[in-house]
C-alpha cells in the first residue's frame, strides 16, 4: 500500500508539473497576443506595459532600437502596422525566461506608404513580476 501512495504521489506531482508549464506557454501565448495587439494599436501605456525597460528590439533590416525608440515609433506613428497574422508559433520556457519564434504575416503604412511584410521573428520573454515582459526581438525577412 506504501509503495501504490508513493507511486500516486510522483504521479499527481509530474501531472501538475505538466500542466503548470502548460498555463505558462499559455501565458506567453496571451503576452504575444496582447504586445501584436499593443503594435497595432500604437498604445504607449500598453506597449510601455508589455516590454522590460533593457528592451532590444530588431528589426529586419538590421536596426535596433531600445524600448523608448520603440515605444514613440508606434504611439507616434512613424511605425505603423495595420495588420499582423502570426503563424508557426512555437514557445520554449527555460524558468523565467521564454523564447517565442513565428511567422509574421502583416501589413504596414508606414510614412502613407502601404507595404506588406513577411518575417520570421524570435523574441525572448523574461517573467516580471508576475507579468511575461517583452526583453528582446529579432525579425528577418524571407
Amino acid at each position: 500500500m506504501t509503495r501504490f501512495f508513493q507511486f500516486l504521489s510522483c504521479f499527481v506531482l509530474a501531472c501538475s508539473s505538466a500542466f503548470a508549464q502548460q498555463a505558462t506557454e499559455a501565458d506567453v501565448a496571451k503576452a504575444m497576443d496582447a504586445l501584436n495587439a499593443a503594435i497595432v494599436s500604437g498604445d504607449a501605456q500598453k506597449l510601455n506595459a508589455i516590454t522590460g525597460a533593457q528592451l532590444s528590439y530588431g528589426h529586419s533590416n538590421g536596426r535596433l532600437e531600445t524600448k523608448a525608440e520603440f515605444v514613440s515609433a508606434l504611439a507616434e506613428r512613424r511605425s505603423v502596422f495595420v495588420k499582423i497574422d502570426i503563424t508557426n508559433q512555437k514557445i520554449a520556457l527555460m524558468g523565467n525566461t521564454a523564447i517565442v519564434r513565428n511567422h509574421l504575416s502583416g501589413d504596414t503604412n508606414s510614412g502613407g506608404k502601404p507595404a506588406h511584410v513577411e518575417l520570421e521573428i524570435m523574441y525572448v520573454f523574461r517573467l516580471e513580476g508576475g507579468d511575461w515582459k517583452l526583453i528582446g526581438r529579432q525579425a528577418y525577412k524571407l
